[in-house]
């Protein structure tokens, strides 16, 4: 009995320690710049160090690429030195030099 009682007030003693848990996006810490949902793919505009980025996954979370992209009004471009990306409100394009582009409609922007 005295065990228990023993126990019940070493667990008495040791302070309640509540870490709140924050869920932050692929931007970190940094407000997205836009986003968007294609068919396939889930594409998001970050402030990285030194410029834009573009962070693009699949619906699954795979897929993880980040390209540094530039804004041109509401389109987003960039290269990752073997394919060019483009992106704005209504489509994402994947260009490859010699290949035809891959093309996806856009269907959530924010």
């Amino acid at each position: 009995m005295k065990l228990a009682k023993l126990l019940g007030l070493g667990i008495a003693l040791v302070p309640f320690y509540h870490q709140p848990v924050e869920a932050f996006s692929v931007c970190g810490l940094s407000p997205e710049e836009a986003s968007f949902k294609t068919e396939n793919r889930l594409v998001t505009i970050c402030l990285g160090e030194a410029s834009l980025q573009m962070v693009i996954t699949f619906h699954d979370g795979t897929g993880y690429q980040i390209i540094p992209v530039q804004r041109e009004g509401n389109l987003f471009r960039g290269t990752d030195g073997a394919q060019n990306f483009i992106i704005d409100e209504n489509t994402f394009v994947i260009g490859t030099d010699g290949e035809p582009p891959i093309r996806e409609r856009v269907t959530e922007h924010r």
